[in-house]
């Protein structure tokens, strides 16, 4: 039998539109009838030579009447018009031998209901049914004997020469490794297989055992090889291969579009975009009208061409080769991806197909690979190279400087690498690098804008004495230290920070956190820190400020010009208590690093002063091992007195700010 071929003739196998696809049947009905289509055959290792034959029965309560029988696929009508009522399709493929080293027997039914003035399709799988018996002989066999040595595999429960030789047992005689092909008599489930051979020096050598429970569509392995460790003896094994599922041990007969391998790989094996190439042959009884191939969500009009890496080669109207290189692969992700063949023909066949592929390149980063609090992505990559010695990710954020990472193979087999300065509301462009060869597809990643403070324009106000979110400020009813003030950067309002001279003097504050007033000694306490959740790690503060700093007039802590302070501290939950009465209590900006629970500190501080808006950042310091500490407290404080804990400053400094924000 001819294997792994498509053979023109089948493309005369029925062409009939189906009702169920919404085209009109062009065959004429009358009261009663309907109308049957068979389809070509799905398996390439039917040939010219072979038999195939196809009956239909009519079904009448229990029993079976045969109303048609074709001995060729040729003399089947394109259609069959037929009685209304059920039916049952019976095909069988080559002749039932009993033994045959080149014949093998395929049987397959399929029942089908015929149903007035509408059109059937009908598949019929046939199995195979004769069961494969493979004598292999090893080099050493052929080495050790005089030329005759032979296997005889009978349908016997014993070795019966004269027997076998008259034709009472059926046989084949295996001289050299190959298969044979048995359809096993009722009530017979044994074979027994005999070897024989002459040894220049040991003489005859007989071997033999039968194979019991023999079952069709199974294939057994009789393996021979001589033994050099033991003169004269015959070693001998018998195996049962009970997992065969060869893709030529079924042949489909369907009418839709079919799609295979050219021979040289199974299409259910998993494929390596790495392979050169492969060739899938698309088959319809009908012209075909659509042909894509679909990857990763990507579409691909086969029909129109100038697909990058596959070749099209169109044999006719009905008949296409299907070349896929691994070029075509540069424009995937790695991983395990079907490659998908949607197939459609003018009569309204449609077949899909989905082959899976193992592909190299980088695979998508999902948000669990990013940590960007660590500023960290973990990169993955399938890496089908054994022999590569250099596999690297590249990184940009803007596609002009790319960031490099060497890949290291992990447990579960994928590469692995670690990116850094990974930042929030970037768009990052990825790619994979084996051996210095860019190679799959370069990906792009968004990360997630970093999260802001609320209410960062002053645009929500509490009865108009502090501003909505997290903010607060030392306002009491002795003196009002910041107001609202329509004198905006941007929207509607922003905050205005005045220091006065109330019995004592006072800075203009306004902050994240709580104050409480202690009215008898006319200080106060600021608990600076609010509950405030990070998406990911900034790396500077801005603000935008217009302000006026007087020459200090109140306090001896400092003389000169007033300063303006802002400062912005990340902690690990922890709260920091300012009482006005203690000065070992104050937020020394020098000391800043070493609070309990602080992860990252900053702060400006200045003399100048800005009539028109200008933008301020304080850049954030972060302590060591900042990556593995967890944030859940901030601290945002701004005055434009600087000195104020030592209630020292200028009644004439103020401050107005807008529109805060971190940068990541």
């Amino acid at each position: 039998m001819t294997m792994k071929r498509i053979l023109a003739f089948l493309s005369a196998v029925l062409v009939l539109a189906s009702c169920s696809k919404d085209i009109e049947p062009v065959v004429e009905m009358a009261i009663n009838e309907g109308a049957m289509r068979f389809g070509i055959a799905m398996q390439s290792e039917i040939g010219a030579e072979d038999d195939v034959l196809v009956k239909i029965y009519k079904v009448e309560e229990e029993e079976q009447k045969l109303i048609r029988r074709y001995e060729a696929l040729s003399d089947v009508p394109k259609y069959l018009v037929l009685l209304s009522g059920d039916y049952v399709a019976k095909v069988q493929v080559g002749e039932r031998q009993i033994a045959s080293f080149d014949q093998r027997y395929f049987i397959g039914e399929q029942p089908f209901t015929v149903t007035d003035g509408e059109v059937v399709d009908v598949e019929v799988v046939c199995n195979l049914l004769s069961t494969t018996v493979r004598v292999e002989y090893d080099a050493t066999v052929a080495a050790a004997f005089n030329e005759g040595y032979f296997t005889a595999v009978a349908v016997a429960e014993n070795y019966d020469a004269q027997a076998i030789a008259v034709g009472d047992v059926f046989a084949l005689n295996y001289e050299t490794t190959k298969d044979g092909y048995f359809v096993m008599p009722e009530g017979q489930t044994t074979l027994f297989w005999h070897f024989e051979g002459t040894h220049p020096v040991e003489g005859d050598i007989v071997k033999e055992a039968a194979i019991a429970e023999i079952k069709p569509g199974y294939k057994y392995t009789v393996k021979l090889k001589y033994s050099k460790d033991a003169p004269g003896d015959l070693k001998i094994e018998a195996t049962v291969d009970v997992s065969v599922e060869e893709k030529d041990d079924t042949i489909i007969f369907s009418p839709d579009p079919t799609i295979m391998s050219d021979g040289t790989f199974e299409l259910t094996d998993v494929q390596l975009s790495t392979t050169e190439s492969r060739t899938y042959l698309v088959s319809s009884l009908a012209d075909i009208n659509v042909l894509n191939i679909e990857v990763a969500g990507d579409v691909f009009d086969l029909l129109q061409g100038n697909v990058s890496g596959v070749q099209v080669v169109k044999n006719d109207a009905t008949n296409y080769n299907v070349v896929v290189t691994s070029e075509f692969f540069n424009n995937v992700a790695g991983g395990s991806h079907d490659l998908t063949f949607h197939i459609e023909d003018v009569d309204g066949g449609k077949a899909n197909k989905s082959i899976v592929y193992n592909i190299q390149g980088i695979l998508p980063l999902n948000d669990d690979e990013c940590n960007l609090w660590a500023r960290k992505a973990t990169f993955k990559a399938n890496v089908l190279n054994s022999a590569a010695t250099s596999i690297v990710v590249m990184y940009s954020a803007d596609g002009t400087t790319w960031n490099e990472a060497v890949a290291t193979q992990g447990a579960d087999g994928f590469y692995v690498a670690e990116g850094t300065d990974f930042s929030a509301g970037k768009n990052y462009t990825y790619r994979l690098k084996v051996d210095g060869v860019e190679r799959g597809k370069a990906l792009t990643y968004t990360t997630k804008d970093g999260v802001q403070l609320p209410n960062p324009g002053f645009e929500e106000w509490n009865d108009d004495k502090t501003p909505g979110g997290l903010w607060n400020s030392g306002n009491n009813s002795f003196v009002t230290l910041m107001t609202r003030s329509t004198d905006a950067h941007s929207g509607s309002y922003a905050a205005f920070l005045d220091s006065q001279y109330k019995m004592k003097f006072a800075a203009g504050n306004l902050f994240t956190g709580d104050f409480q007033l202690n009215i008898s000694s006319m200080s106060g306490v600021v608990t600076f820190g609010k509950s405030f959740s990070f998406n990911a790690s900034p790396k500077s503060f801005s603000f935008w400020m217009k302000n006026k700093q007087g020459t200090i007039d109140n306090g001896s802590q400092a003389s000169g010009t007033d300063i303006y302070t802002a400062m912005v501290l990340i902690t690990e939950g922890n709260r920091y208590a300012v009482d006005t009465t203690d000065e070992s209590s104050f937020l020394a900006f020098d000391r800043l690093s070493s609070l309990p629970g602080i992860i990252a500190y900053g702060y400006v501080s200045d003399t100048d002063s800005n009539a028109d808006w200008v933008q301020k950042t304080v850049t954030l310091n972060y302590v060591d091992g900042w990556e593995t500490k967890t944030p859940k407290m901030v601290v945002v404080s701004f005055t434009p007195s600087g000195y104020g804990d030592y209630f020292c400053g200028s009644t004439d400094s103020e401050m107005y700010v807008d529109d805060v924000q971190f940068n990541y």
